[in-house]
Formats: structure tokens, sequence, C-alpha cells
């Protein structure tokens, strides 16, 4: 512990200003140094010994007394100064103590920041990892849309294609209901047709039975006839002979010929429906068409059950086909030889009526077949004008196999 220097008697008699600067500034470094105001008073009075020694009576009076108006002079000041001093170190401790405790904390709010931006650095870090992969989630989500949107266009395609089959496809079953109504009447009328032709069958064995004796009544009368038979037989074996010298006399240009003009008599012509009207057609797969309302058919070459015209000769045959329908479903039918297509009759466009017509000159040998097959997905209409028909006729028959077949 450092001691307090105190001014001596000369020094105090020589000036007190300096010898106040100088306890000021010893006192303030004794105070710094944790003395209190007795401590400084005892050394006080000690430094006072120490400097002025017991003189005589008379010097020490005067001394005395000189020395106790100084001493009490200074020692009010220094008092007064220790107090003040005192009171700011004691301040300045307990501000100290607080500047402390608030660096302290302030120490502990650092690290704890350091901490947070030490873990938000990481977040941050974390975060643009994160980021960084929703953008390339969104690249791909992006790109999966774009594609979506083109499955979307292509189904939409789709359905509207579907709508479309759909509805075609509600037009033929509501045809084919009508055709089945159709045949339900036929079938109906047919059985009628069954029924009296039992009948008819039931009064015929009863016929058969009458014809039976009258057969057996005409044996008896034939076996008189029989008799007059003969004489007849005579008399026509004369005709006969009368009838061979005349033929005789006939050429075989003329017979061949009587005979070529017999052969060349085959014609026909028919149109689809002999009653009403409706559509046929479409079907899944190509189908035969029967022309049953027949307008011609010399020869009977063509038969209106099946469709089918069949060469009873050799030779050089014309055919013609017409076809008819609404659009926008196609018209469309060939003209097949032997189950080969020849010719086609098509016509196409999105509404109103479509109609066309083609022919063609075949060879046919004698058992060839000709019919008109309508195409699949295909259908025509008809009613009672007629405009679907199918036609032919024979040009001219031929005997050699040089026809340019």
């Amino acid at each position: 512990m450092t001691r307090l220097v105190l001014p001596s008697q000369r020094e105090l008699r020589g000036g007190h200003a300096e010898s106040d600067a100088l306890v000021t500034e010893q006192t303030e470094h004794q105070v710094d140094g944790g003395l209190n105001e007795n401590e400084i008073s005892q050394q006080l009075r000690s430094e006072d010994g120490r400097q002025n020694p017991p003189q005589t009576d008379t010097l020490r009076d005067e001394a005395s007394t000189d020395s106790q108006q100084n001493y009490h002079l200074c020692f009010s000041d220094i008092h007064a100064a220790l107090r003040e001093l005192t009171a700011t170190v004691t301040e300045q401790k307990v501000n100290i103590r607080e500047l402390t405790a608030t660096v302290t904390e302030q120490k502990v709010n650092i690290r704890e920041l350091t901490a947070t931006v030490t873990e938000q650095k990481v977040n941050i870090r974390e975060l643009t990892a994160t980021v960084t992969e929703q953008k390339v989630n969104i690249r791909e989500l992006t790109a999966t849309v774009t594609e979506q949107k083109v499955n979307i266009r292509e189904l939409t395609a789709t359905v509207t294609e579907q709508k479309v089959n759909i509805r075609e496809l509600t037009a033929t079953v509501t045809e084919q209901k009508v055709n089945i109504r159709e045949l339900t009447a036929t079938v109906t009328e047919q059985k009628v047709n069954i029924r009296e032709l039992t009948a008819t069958v039931t009064e015929q064995k009863v016929n058969i039975r009458e014809l039976t004796a009258t057969v057996t009544e005409q044996k008896t009368i034939n076996r008189a006839l029989e008799t007059r038979l003969s004489e007849q037989q005579t008399f026509i074996l004369e005709e006969i002979n009368k009838k061979n010298d005349e033929i005789s006399n006939l050429t075989l240009g003329q017979v061949e010929l009587r005979k070529e003009n017999r052969d060349r008599e085959i014609a026909f012509s028919a149109g689809l429906m002999q009653s009403g009207s409706g559509y046929i057609g479409p079907f899944t797969s190509e189908f035969t068409l029967t022309y049953r309302n027949v307008f011609t058919n010399i020869g009977n070459a063509y038969n209106p059950v099946t469709g089918v015209f069949t060469a009873p000769l050799k030779g050089a045959y014309m055919f013609r086909v017409s076809v008819f329908g609404h659009g926008p479903t196609p018209a469309a039918a060939d003209i097949v030889k032997n189950g080969e297509r020849v010719v086609v009759a098509h016509s196409h466009q999105p509404q109103h009526d479509v109609n066309s017509s083609n022919g063609v000159v075949l060879i046919l040998e004698v058992g060839d077949v000709v019919y008109v097959r309508l195409w699949s997905g295909r259908r025509i209409y008809d009613d009672q004008y007629n405009p679907n028909s199918f036609s032919g006729f024979l040009l001219f028959p031929l005997r050699r196999d040089t026809t340019g077949e």
C-alpha cells in the first residue's frame, strides 16, 4: 500500500496553493490505492511530527500556532476532496461493474448471434439446394404439363372421331331396327303363308285321292283308247314322214340361224326394292346386293333371290350398275366376276345426294357368274323411283377362242 506524503512546515509557509495541489494529488493517488479517511488523517499527523522535531518552547508555540492554523485550513479542503473522490470512485466502480456485466451479457448475445448466423447460413445453403431442386422439378413438371397438353389434344381428336363413329353406328342401329321390324312382319306374313300352304297341301291330298280314283277310271278309258291309238299310229307315221321330207328340204344354215336366234335372247334389268324405301348398309364386310324388283329377265339367267347372273353360253355380255345415296356416307358398289372385282361405281361428298354408275363388257364362259357387291362401310338408298339398278344382256355368242380375253 502506498503511504501519503504530506508537506512540511516550511513548504506550508512557502505557499498554500502549491501545498494544496500536492496534497490533493497525493490524496487522490492514495484514495486510488484504497486508504480511507482515518488512515489518511493518521498519516498526515505522523508526517507532520517527523518533519517538525521539538524546539524551544517559544519557537514551538509559534510554530504550533502557525501550523495549527495552516493544518486546519488544508485538512478541511482535503476531507471535502476525499469525500468527493470517494463518491466518484464508488460511482465509477458501480458503473464499471454494470459495464462489465453489460459487456459479459453482450458477449453472450454475440455468441448466440454467431451461432444463429451460422445456423442461418446452413439453413440458407439447404434452402438454396432446395430451391435449385425445386427449379429442376418445375422444369420437369413444365415438360410433363406440355406433354400432357399434347396427349389431351390427341385424346380430344380421338373423342371427336369416336363421337362421329357413334353417330354413324346409332344411325346404323336405327336402320337395323327398321329392317328387323320389316323382317318380323315378313316372318309373320310367311307364317300365314305356311298355314295357307298347309291347308292347301291338305286340300291337295284330298285332290290326289280324287285324282287316284280318276286315274283308275282313266286307265279303263286308256285301254279303250289304245285300240284307237293303234289305228292313229299309222296315220301319225305317215304325217311324220311328210314332215321329215319338209325338214330335209331346209339347209343347215337355216337350222343354225334359228338356234342362234334362240340363244341370243338373254337380257335382264332389275331394281333393288320391290316396294318401300330405305338404306342398305353400311356393313362391316362386303355385301352382295339382291335386285328383287325385276323389270326384264329374258332367258332367266338372272336370279332375283341371290342377285347373281349365270352365263348360259359363252359370249360377250354388257353389264351396267348405278348407285345412289346421301352424304356424308359414301355410296360405292362394284361389278364382280367369279369373285373378282371388275369395275366400281363410287361417289362421296359431305352432304346432299351422291350417285354414280359404271359399265363393262365381259367375255363369259358357260357357268360364269356376275353380281354386284356393296363395299364395307358404305351405304345406298333406294325408293319407288329405283335409283339403284343392275342390268345386263348378251351382245353376241362366241364359238372360237380368239376372243381377245
